[in-house]
């Protein structure tokens, strides 16, 4: 499914910003003129015109849900992926983000993956250089700028109060670390001191970060996976959005 077609919606604030500005247009104040005021509401749409509207607006989620029933796929992730992934998958219909967890040794790894997100402004610029998994530093200038990426937290458990989290950044066949923090353990949520961008560390700290996530399972072999997996999770989500407000719009 195209991406781009599942974001489209605009946000909610924008929505109550433009029908702010739809009602102040509309609705003025009548000062003094008392005798030659119309009420604002006098233009109310008739029960007619109101079921044709209603019956517009199903006509266009249904074609919306046909569109999305056609884009979307139950895949076996199980057999894509055979026995070798390393994490446990929780999935919670309605949201916008999945889990993995997995335990290596004495730690206990959780992975948060959100739905995809548009590039930060620098990536679509083609300004931004990173240091890659592979250690070398890659930049976008010149070459086709990303349109999205998968933000992934990694928290690294100890059994101890706090945890290690790693921020990151998944674009298409590339991982890249964004910061550094000290989270709390018991799931209280909040940061404690110590957060530090990775632009902000020493060169050979930031390659070493690399073999340090990949020995615990983080690395494009998993990222690659998550981009498919993610985007299917989007197109499902919004065919059940759409759903629900169909329920809600019909008569």
């Amino acid at each position: 499914m195209n991406i781009a077609s599942t974001l489209r919606r605009a946000p909610r604030s924008a929505a109550a910003r433009g029908l702010l500005a739809a009602l102040s247009g509309r609705v003025r104040p009548t000062h003094h003129h008392r005798a030659a005021s119309v009420s604002p509401f006098s233009s109310v749409p008739s029960p007619q015109l109101s079921a044709a509207a209603e019956a517009q607006l199903i006509r266009v989620i249904n074609f919306e849900i046909s569109c999305a029933q056609n884009d979307c796929r139950k895949r076996d992730w199980a057999k894509e992926f055979g026995g070798g992934f390393p994490f446990e998958i929780q999935d919670k219909e309605g949201t916008n983000r999945i889990t993995l967890t997995r335990s290596h040794q004495n730690e206990q790894i959780e992975v948060e993956v959100l739905l995809p997100s548009p590039a930060n402004g620098d990536a679509q610029n083609g300004e931004r250089e990173d240091q890659a998994e592979d250690g070398k530093h890659r930049s976008h200038a010149g070459s086709v700028a990303p349109t999205y990426c998968i933000p992934l937290l990694v928290r690294i458990h100890k059994g101890a109060a706090s945890c290690l989290e790693i921020s990151c950044s998944s674009y298409p066949m590339q991982l890249v670390v964004e910061s550094l923090e000290f989270g709390s353990s018991d799931g209280s949520g909040g940061s404690l001191s110590g957060g530090i961008a990775f632009s902000d560390m020493p060169e050979e700290l930031q390659k070493a970060l690399y073999p340090y996530l990949r020995s615990r399972g983080i690395s494009t072999d998993i990222t690659d996976f998550l981009h498919a997996y993610m985007i299917n999770k989007e197109c499902h989500e919004y065919l059940s959005w759409l759903r629900r407000l169909k329920g809600l719009t019909k008569s």
